[in-house]
């Protein structure tokens, strides 16, 4: 039996909420192309490709996925693209150098969970899980040049990064220009309706409707999202800046991460990375002038019951008022046995308190690192029978 679908308007409000072309016009020529596919009434492709450049998922790369949700939830068919060949290049949309090229080998490492991650917020019984090398790595040198024949190099070098780059006199690369025509031909081989990104990728976007229609297909619907900021509030979120909330992480790191997010870019968060009835967000807005920590606390509260569970999400409150907000220590504190003399920093990368030696100096740099509650020095010793802290979420007793 023939799933019917919601109405055009109820789809068309929460699928161009939070959508974004930096251009109104656009917008109204896209959101009447997009009502005209739902006036169809049938379930349209639509996919996001997401470049497997990490290990994981940040909450970042959940802001383009939320919104495939939507269109999932309305009964659309959805495809999650792992770009394992356009990541041997990087895109280059938002980026003012050259990106470093990853092997073959770390690419299969880092998409090894992508699809795990990605359905924490995707139906994965309800998703196609697909990877463009099914078809870019099929192509022939003259496919590459049919393919490259379609564009100009004055095209190319209007986008802004481009641009800035060739008028800065840096080097731009010529397999670079080709990550927008890989990508168009992601759009063609998948014949999809709608193809779901970020503002940044709009020419990727563009290019895949030129391709499609070159080739007779009806060119998709793009819809963007603007790029979510991190924990700084200004540059985009990305695990390289340190800036992130990633997807797979603990319920009380999410927690604690996400309070320390200022309070002019909170209705941001709650707008693009949880999935808060559209319609609430005015109320948000006026709650978040009248009472600022609580609503920062029911935002973290959101992001991770979506992700972990309500239960998960009240332990991590109660946590973090215990510990950040009263100064108490953890009830459920790490223990490790120290013997003999050790180097503090030593023990606190070994133990997961730090991810890297250089990190670890930099935290204990900016006075993040604490014994017994005082600020300890680089060359510090662990010593039995103290309690580590390292920023404000990350504990170690050593015994």
């Amino acid at each position: 039996m023939t799933r019917k679908m919601a109405p055009v308007d109820e789809q068309l409000f929460v699928l161009m909420s939070g959508v974004d072309y930096g251009d109104p016009q656009l917008r109204e020529r896209f959101a009447g192309e997009l009502r005209a596919l739902l006036e169809q009434d049938r379930p349209l492709r639509v996919y996001l490709g997401i470049d497997p450049t990490a290990t994981s998922l940040t909450l970042g790369h959940t802001v383009p996925l939320r919104k495939l949700q939507q269109f999932q939830s309305f009964g659309h068919h959805c495809i999650f693209l792992i770009g394992d060949y356009t990541a041997l290049i990087g895109d280059p949309s938002d980026k003012n150098k050259l990106r470093p090229m990853l092997t073959e080998d770390e690419i299969r490492r880092n998409e090894a969970s992508y699809f795990e991650q990605a359905g924490r917020i995707l139906d994965p019984e309800q998703t196609e899980l697909r990877h463009n090398s099914e078809w870019l790595g099929a192509l022939k040198f003259p496919d590459v040049i049919s393919l490259m024949a379609k564009f100009t190099a004055a095209e190319m070098l209007r986008r802004e990064n481009f641009r800035k780059r060739f008028e800065d006199g840096d080097p731009i690369y010529l397999h670079e220009f080709l990550y927008a025509l890989m990508q168009g031909y992601d759009a063609y081989a998948l014949e999809c309706d709608v193809q779901v990104g970020g503002t940044e990728q709009l020419f990727n976007l563009m290019a895949g409707r030129k391709i499609q229609e070159d080739a007779g297909q009806r060119p998709h619907v793009p819809v963007t999202m603007p790029i979510l900021v991190g924990l700084d509030g200004k540059e985009r979120m990305s695990k390289s800046k340190g800036n992130f909330i990633g997807v797979d992480e603990s319920p009380g790191e999410q927690y604690g991460k996400a309070m320390s997010i200022p309070d002019e870019v909170v209705m941001d968060y709650f707008l693009l990375a949880t999935n808060v009835p559209r319609e609430d967000l005015d109320g948000l807005r006026e709650q978040l002038i009248e009472d600022p920590m609580g609503t920062k606390k029911l935002l973290a509260r959101t992001i991770v019951a979506e992700f972990h569970g309500d239960d998960a999400a009240s332990a991590a409150e109660a946590e973090f008022e215990r510990t950040v907000q009263r100064k108490e220590l953890p009830e459920d504190m790490p223990s490790v046995r120290i013997d003999g003399e050790r180097p503090l920093i030593d023990v606190i990368v070994e133990h997961g308190l730090a991810p890297s030696k250089r990190e670890a100096r930099r935290l204990f740099q900016q006075g993040a690192v604490h014994v017994d509650g005082a600020a300890a020095e680089l060359d510090a010793s662990a010593t039995p029978g103290t309690v580590v802290q390292v920023g404000k979420r990350r504990w170690l007793r050593l015994e």
